[in-house]
């Protein structure tokens, strides 16, 4: 009998214990519902598992404001703000807002390694037709600034509505792009001869730096860091030095293609049709060729490339630089004594007195 009620003391313990674990669990991955703040008449919360149900609801009608992750692996935002807490070096900040009837969700990605944040998701789309829409933006925007990011990044259609928004939000163009399209790689392809393309290397880092810099404007270059990932992206040298770069990313959806080009390269066309050589054939391939370096779209035309989306580069400054002044000694004067620049002797006057 004794056996028995310590055994059932037992697995009393047991349980209280896993109940505890569970809570504690769920409010390290799942934490209340925090009011971020009351704007206007919207309520602005964080998302929590209560929300589950509304992001799936909407995420099929919002809209992917990050071009790269729409075209290789889709805005997944239901699973980026359930999975966010597993995934080392990322931060999805999701918001919720309500207003009435009106109910909006807006995700934010802000990656370690990157200095800036992407607004990845924002639904449903129309949102953005009223006031609530632009209380979410603004509450993203605060948000991502908290977590340290500069700049607030979104891949818009110019032909859109949700464009004219976010420029009432504060948004500015940096710079625009096409995106181009393939969808079946020509088997004829020609390279232009040899092992072309290798492999970005360590100490391609200040070479690949230098191209972007004389190739990419300065002012998105105040908002966009030189890519560079050793390992992962493709560099081309002629006579050692560096004049093709391609910044590349491959998901489920596609693979997308950003590729940096001296003007001096005579043969792009045979350059991109190399790489498309080693590229898989069961997915569609994305080129993003920005405004500056237009001459790229004949020779994507004659590889079968075809427009997919003209977009603007918006970007929502959320900090800026501040100058302030650092007073330092003058080591000339301070700690020293100043020396005669011309020697010192006694003279007699004729009346023979010394001065």
């Amino acid at each position: 009998m004794e056996v028995e009620q310590r055994a059932l003391e037992f697995d009393r313990l047991k349980l209280r214990i896993s109940q505890e674990s569970l809570r504690a669990a769920h409010y390290l991955f799942f934490p209340p519902a925090l009011i971020i703040k009351p704007m206007g008449s919207s309520i602005i919360r964080t998302f929590d598992w209560r929300h589950v149900a509304l992001l799936a609801r909407v995420r099929d009608r919002g809209l992917c404001l990050d071009s790269q992750l729409a075209f290789t692996r889709g805005a997944r935002a239901l699973q980026n703000a359930l999975l966010d807490p597993f995934i080392p070096g990322k931060s999805a900040i999701t918001l919720v807002s309500r207003n009435g009837d009106i109910e909006a969700v807006g995700q934010c990605i802000y990656r370690s390694d990157a200095p800036n944040a992407r607004l990845s998701f924002f639904g449903p789309a129309e949102a953005l037709d009223n006031d609530t829409g632009l209380e979410l933006l603004e509450s993203l925007a605060a948000a991502v600034g908290e977590h340290g990011a500069p700049n607030l990044i979104a891949d818009v259609d110019e032909r859109s509505e949700a464009f004219e928004r976010l420029r009432s939000a504060a948004f500015a163009i940096y710079a625009r792009q096409r995106i181009w399209q393939l969808d079946e790689i020509e088997q004829d392809l020609e390279p232009a001869g040899g092992d072309i393309w290798r492999v970005e290397k360590t100490e391609d880092k200040i070479a690949a730096q230098n191209l972007y810099h004389n190739i990419v404007p300065g002012l998105v270059q105040q908002v966009e860091p030189p890519p560079t990932r050793p390992g992962h992206n493709l560099v081309y040298c002629r006579e050692g030095e560096l004049l093709g770069y391609l910044d590349i990313e491959r998901g489920s959806l596609g693979t997308w293609i950003q590729p940096y080009f001296h003007p001096a390269v005579e043969d792009f066309q045979g350059l991109l049709g190399a790489h498309l050589k080693d590229v898989q054939r069961d997915r569609p391939v994305y080129v993003c060729i920005r405004s500056y370096q237009s001459w790229m779209s004949r020779p994507l035309e004659r590889l079968g490339f075809k427009p997919a989306v003209d977009q603007a580069v918006m970007v929502k400054r959320l900090a800026i630089g501040v100058r302030s002044q650092v007073a330092s000694p003058l080591p000339a004067v301070e700690g020293t004594y100043p020396e005669p620049t011309a020697p010192i002797a006694r003279i007699e006057d004729p009346a023979g007195s010394y001065k």
